[in-house]
């Protein structure tokens, strides 16, 4: 087990929402909110603001897979409209609810990794 000050960061454990350090505590303490600190190792996460970088590659990935299927189907099958709003939209919210903490856990990571500190911005 890696001490928090040595920085071997485990992605797959931020992914699946554990420490990126340790690997055995929780990095949310919500949904999407981000642990103060690890409850294992004690790694600070609060230097680690992700703002809305997530979102953004939740949106290109969830956007491509929707608008991507919505055409094929649309040109392939004579759907009416509605039929596609009751496919197309619960895909679009269930794939972006699914993601979105996957891709915080990575971004908190590669921002640990990194050693990324948002105070030291504001000295």
């Amino acid at each position: 087990m890696a001490g928090p000050d040595s920085r071997e960061v485990n992605f797959l454990a931020a992914a699946r929402g554990r420490c990126p350090v340790c690997g055995q505590g929780k990095l949310f303490k919500g949904f999407l909110k981000v642990a103060p600190e690890c409850s294992q190792c004690h790694t600070d996460f609060q230097a680690a603001d992700t703002g809305d970088g997530p979102v953004v590659f939740v949106i290109l990935i969830v956007g491509f897979i929707v608008c991507f299927g919505f055409m094929i189907t649309a040109l392939s099958h004579d759907w009416p409209l509605w039929l596609h709003m009751i496919i197309w939209l619960p895909m679009a919210l269930f794939l972006s609810l699914g993601l979105m903490p996957p891709l915080k856990g990575l971004m908190v990571a590669s921002q640990l990794k990194n050693r990324v500190n948002d105070q030291d911005r504001f000295k």
